[in-house]
């Protein structure tokens, strides 16, 4: 697989929301952080998405905020 996306994350399905249309993916990757994406049920469907299945988090913005305390 090669994307254009150069953030790219390798990591576990932790937890899986299915709904009607949309489909709640939490993704953990390494050191303790978890990423969410909001995917189509089909795709995630299509992908077999299942609790514990090794994935990339792929993350192209154009803008990314910082915040701090």
């Amino acid at each position: 697989m090669e994307v254009s996306s150069r953030n790219q994350l390798k990591g576990t399905v932790k937890m899986i929301k299915k709904g009607p249309v949309n489909t709640e993916v939490t993704v953990a990757v390494p050191g303790g952080a978890e990423i969410v994406a909001v995917i189509t049920t089909y795709s995630a469907e299509k992908m077999n998405l299942k609790e514990g299945s090794p994935v990339y988090a792929l993350i192209k913005a154009s803008e990314v905020t910082i915040g701090k305390d």
